[in-house]
């Protein structure tokens, strides 16, 4: 059992009027969509801005705690 879904219909219905329309030539298809006016709305968004990451840390650098948390061997 699964739900009717109006878009997934809507959808449907257009493409089955194409298909009475140009048959199963996809050129033709092609054709008449490319000389159609493009009128529909487009929805655009700003682009996200990503966040700047840091440089990694060389080896060389590697941040340690001022004072020891518990003695060693060698203390």
């Amino acid at each position: 059992m699964s739900r009717r879904d109006p878009i997934v219909e809507e959808v449907r219905k257009h493409r089955a009027a194409i298909a009475r329309k140009y048959g199963p030539d996809i050129g033709a298809i092609l054709a008449a969509l490319e000389q159609e006016p493009d009128d529909t709305p487009t929805v655009t968004r700003p682009p996200k801005l990503l966040a700047t990451r840091r440089p990694k840390r060389s080896s060389q650098s590697i941040r340690r705690p001022n004072k020891r948390m518990e003695p060693t061997a060698r203390s």
